[in-house]
């Protein structure tokens, strides 16, 4: 997980420590960590219970769907599955912040390949879905001579395949260390001292324009298209896609614009652009927690603006799960009586209500 990377300061999760290095004043460097330990664990957290809720609650209704799945759906089914097990990561990089890596070798190279995979597959998925629905509405009337099943398996292959691919550095780099600091054990990424900065703003580099400058071109794009179809139909519906259109992009940039841009202050920094000091690098370090920890955030918001923003998704779905699940409990649980008064059918005791 990168979360800070200016190691010279604060250790990194990612980045072996060196505590020299030579362009840098330590005259009054202070380490960051009490507050990355408190705050970090508590945001991650919060991050992982609302993924959890949110992108199970969306499988759960794909999975338990009768009639058959339209494209969109796939799309929506891995995007979902994508962000459930980036956040599946997140409590074990908590519980590193917080005190220790307590998972040995291995685990830290396949979580932190997993944490990979999976940032990437997530964005990927967004920019899928973009070019599904650019098809849908803007190329309606010859929709089924350009997207096919066979088209959606192709994309999703891609996306996965790139994926993995991407997660090379971390079965390769990542391994157990020492924080020096407070000599906690930390996963993280080993390089060789003398080619660490450069593969440091290599992979840097790689993650601004992977991540976030080509989605975002792409997905601009797109829905730039699909909202001027919606606006020459003129008609009621095409308002509110309109609006969806915009919070999806406004979405997307508020979560990872700040991170990406740090990191490529960072990654500036590392190549001579910027003088370094501690203040500015322990600012730095703080900046980077917090934008990273909002651009996780999109995981949690990804189901509402792609799945229960839909008003088919609502109706037909969410609301026939929820209304099961409710008429079971009633029925098995309590009997209310004309009285006020709640009688349990499994202990016979009765409660009065308030």
């Amino acid at each position: 997980m990168i979360l800070y990377e200016n190691d010279e300061l604060t250790p990194s999760p990612d980045y072996e420590y060196d505590p020299t290095p030579s362009n840098l004043d330590t005259s009054a460097c202070e380490p960051t960590e009490s507050f990355l330990g408190y705050f970090v664990p508590a945001a991650l957290a919060i991050v992982f219970l609302m993924d959890l809720i949110g992108n199970g609650l969306v499988l759960t209704i794909l999975i338990s769907r009768q009639t058959s799945w339209h494209l969109a759906d796939h799309y929506l089914f891995q995007l979902a599955l994508s962000d459930l097990l980036l956040g599946l990561t997140l409590p074990f990089w908590a519980v590193q912040y917080g005190y220790s890596w307590l998972f040995g070798q291995v685990s830290c190279k396949i979580l932190g390949a997993l944490f990979t995979i999976n940032i990437y597959s997530s964005i990927l998925l967004l920019v899928a879905i973009s070019l599904s629905r650019y098809f849908s509405i803007v190329h309606a009337m010859d929709l089924h001579k350009k997207q096919r099943p066979i088209h959606t398996i192709m994309i999703c292959l891609f996306v996965w395949g790139l994926s993995c691919f991407l997660s090379w550095q971390d079965f390769y780099f990542r391994d157990v260390g020492e924080n020096l600091l407070s000599h906690t054990t930390i996963c993280i990424y080993k390089f060789d001292p003398e080619k660490s900065n450069s593969l440091r703003i290599a992979l840097q580099l790689t993650k601004i324009v992977i991540a976030f400058i080509i989605p975002l071109i792409f997905m601009l794009f797109f829905y730039s298209r699909i909202f001027c179809t919606l606006q020459e139909s003129r008609l009621n519906e095409s308002r509110r896609s309109q609006l969806v259109i915009v919070v999806l992009l406004l979405v997307f940039f508020f979560c990872w614009a700040p991170y990406t841009s740090l990191q490529l202050i960072d990654t500036l920094q590392r190549m001579g652009y910027f003088s370094r000091s501690c203040h500015f690098e322990e600012m730095l370090d703080i900046g980077l927690v917090i934008t990273e920890t909002l651009g996780l955030s999109h995981v949690c918001i990804n189901p509402i603006i792609y799945a229960f923003v839909g008003v088919k998704f609502r109706k037909e779905r969410i609301f026939r799960i929820f209304k099961r699940i409710s008429d079971q409990v009633i029925n098995s649980n309590v009997v209310l009586s004309r009285e006020g008064t709640v009688l349990s059918e499994t202990n016979r005791s009765y409660s009065k209500i308030m």
